[in-house]
């Protein structure tokens, strides 16, 4: 994790000055550079799309998935939506963990997400996106039990939920991007994933807070 995090943190160093020399040609703020051309300015935008991210919880690999929505203003201020899943659930096992029951860990986090834009018209530029919201995490038996649905051809489980709580989150990071079209944006960065009060059983209160190494898909009126 601390290479990956070298790694993002150098890239991220080369994209700001590649992004302020950028801005030399662009001194009167008409156009936003892309790969393939130029755009004219647009006072409110708006921008979807999905993310993914790697980090850990506690030792334990975790890949995460999620969608942003928000709205552009002024080119630098983004006000919205985001949220992330666990995607690999089924690979968060944990053998005897309470009662000798083997559970698996599920859930995920979400809320208000603010983002400031440095040099948005430039081909390459960086992004400070933040999150504030809260999640849900929960331990699930894997234990199986249920019946056999003759109708419909599958095993309905009743997997019961040994422990669950919902907890505050705040997530603050850093982002570089480039202006692929005028309509898309791709990014990668990092951000360091906190929440003071999650209260599972067996489990420390800091669990989940650690560093993600992310990438974004922004689709939109930039």
């Amino acid at each position: 994790m601390k290479k990956i995090s070298l790694a993002i943190l150098l890239a991220l160093l080369t994209t700001t000055l590649l992004a302020q020399d950028g801005t030399t040609g662009n001194s009167r703020g008409e156009e936003m550079n892309t790969l393939f051309g130029k755009e004219n300015n647009v006072k409110i935008g708006w921008f979807i799309g999905p993310n993914g991210g790697y980090t850990q919880f506690s030792s334990s690999d975790v890949a995460l998935a999620g969608l942003s929505a928000g709205m552009i203003i002024n080119h630098n201020f983004t006000i919205g939506l985001t949220g992330f899943g666990v995607a690999n659930s089924d690979y968060l096992n944990y053998r005897q963990f309470v009662d000798s029951t083997d559970v698996r860990l599920e859930g995920g986090y979400g809320g208000l997400l603010l983002e400031y834009t440095l040099f948005p018209k430039s081909l390459l530029h960086v992004t400070f996106p933040l999150l504030i919201g809260g999640g849900s995490m929960s331990y699930v038996s894997k234990n199986e039990t249920g019946t056999w649905d003759d109708d419909e051809w599958n095993w309905d489980c009743d997997n019961e939920k040994v422990d669950q709580d919902v907890f505050f989150v705040v997530e603050p990071g850093v982002r570089a991007e480039i202006n692929i079209l005028k309509f898309m944006r791709l990014g990668v960065g990092m951000s360091y994933r906190y929440t003071p009060d999650l209260n599972l059983i067996n489990t420390g209160s800091s669990f989940i807070n650690n560093f993600t190494a992310n990438a974004s898909l922004k689709l939109g009126k930039f």
